[in-house]
C-alpha cells in the first residue's frame, strides 16, 4: 500500500484518511455548536424598561369643581406632569371627548386610541384613552369591551349605575421587538356586583386576549379599597397577576384618591401585571406640576423590566 506523510510521520494512507475524517467531524461539531450559540444570542430579547401610568383625570361638568379645580386650570398642570414624568404608556379614565382632543393636541409625542363607555350611543360620556410614546412603540392591535354579561355589545352590567368599558392595546417595542398588552379599566362606583364581576371579567378577557406567555398589565380606577368590603373584589386580579404596589421593591403607601381635599383620602387606583419585574411604584402627589391637585385622583406610576 501507499504511504502518507502526516506531520512528519510516515503512516498508511488509509489510517491518515480516517484520522482526518474524524478531525473534520469534530470541527463540524464545533462550528455547529458556535452557530447555535450565536443564534441563541441573536434571538434573545433585550431587557426593556417600561414606565406605565394610570391617571383618572376627572371629567368636565361637575358642579362642585370651581376655582383651581376646573379643568381649564388643571389641564396645563396635567401636561406638565406628563412631560416631567414621561411615561411610556398612559391609561386615562373619565375624560370627556373635548378633553381627549385637548390631550392629544398637547401631547404630540404620544400616539393614542380611545373609546367611550357610551360608544355607539353617544360621544358625550366618559372615555378611556390609552397613549404611548410613538418613537418607542408600534401598535399591533387594540380593542374594547363592556363590563357586563354581554361584553361585545353596548350594555350596562349587573347592578352598575353607568356603562363601563375596558380598552386594551398590544404594543411592540421598536428596539427589542418584544410585545406586551395593556388594559385600561374603570369599575363602577356604585354596584357591588358590577365591581366583583367586572374584575373577574377583566381577568378572563386578559387570559383570552393576551394569553399566558406575553407580558400583560391592567390598571385603572377600581373603586375598591383594600381593608374594606370592596377590597375583596381585587382578589380576582391577584389570583392571576401581581400587585404593582406589593411587588415593587421601591413603593409608597400614599392614597391615590384625594377628593380635592373634600373627602376621606384612600387608595382606589391600582396596577396589576404578569411576566415582568417591578422596580418602582409611585403615587404622584407632588405640587411641583403647578397646582395643588392635578385631579381628584393622583396619577400612579409603575416602572418595570420586561
Amino acid at each position: 500500500g501507499c504511504l502518507y506523510i502526516n506531520f512528519g510521520r510516515i503512516r498508511p494512507y488509509s489510517q491518515c484518511r480516517m484520522d482526518c475524517a474524524n478531525e473534520l467531524n469534530t470541527m463540524k461539531k464545533i462550528v455547529i455548536l458556535f452557530a447555535l450559540l450565536f443564534a441563541d444570542l441573536a434571538s434573545a430579547r433585550t431587557v426593556t424598561t417600561l414606565k406605565l401610568m394610570s391617571y383618572n383625570i376627572r371629567g368636565t361638568g361637575h358642579k362642585g369643581d370651581t376655582g383651581e379645580l376646573v379643568w381649564d386650570i388643571r389641564k396645563e398642570a396635567s401636561i406638565a406632569m406628563i412631560a416631567r414624568e414621561r411615561p411610556d404608556v398612559i391609561g386615562f379614565q373619565e375624560p370627556k371627548n373635548e378633553q381627549v382632543t385637548w390631550l392629544t393636541e398637547h401631547l404630540p409625542d404620544y400616539a393614542h386610541v380611545s373609546a367611550g363607555r357610551d360608544q355607539g350611543v353617544s360621544s358625550e360620556g366618559e372615555h378611556l384613552p390609552v397613549m404611548w410614546l410613538r418613537e418607542k412603540y408600534d401598535l399591533v392591535d387594540w380593542g374594547y369591551y363592556w363590563l357586563s354579561e354581554t361584553p361585545g355589545e353596548v350594555s350596562r352590567g349587573w347592578d352598575a349605575k353607568n356603562r363601563r368599558i375596558t380598552v386594551w392595546v398590544c404594543l411592540r417595542d421598536k428596539v427589542s421587538g418584544g410585545k406586551f398588552y395593556y388594559f385600561n379599566t374603570h369599575l363602577d362606583h356604585k354596584g357591588h356586583e358590577a365591581r366583583r364581576k367586572g374584575a373577574l371579567l377583566n381577568v378572563e378577557m386578559m387570559r383570552k386576549i393576551a394569553g399566558k406567555r406575553t407580558p400583560a398589565f391592567i390598571s385603572g380606577d377600581m373603586n375598591a379599597e383594600i381593608g374594606q368590603k370592596t377590597g375583596e373584589y381585587l382578589k380576582a386580579y391577584t389570583a392571576w397577576l401581581e400587585s404593582a404596589h406589593d411587588a415593587a421593591p421601591e413603593s409608597d403607601d400614599r392614597p391615590s384618591f384625594n377628593g380635592f381635599g373634600k373627602s376621606r383620602a384612600r387608595t382606589l387606583d391600582y396596577i396589576y401585571f404578569r411576566r415582568a419585574r417591578a422596580l418602582r411604584y409611585e403615587t404622584l402627589d407632588s405640587e411641583a406640576y403647578g397646582v395643588r391637585y392635578v385631579s381628584d385622583h393622583y396619577p400612579i406610576l409603575l416602572t418595570v423590566l420586561f
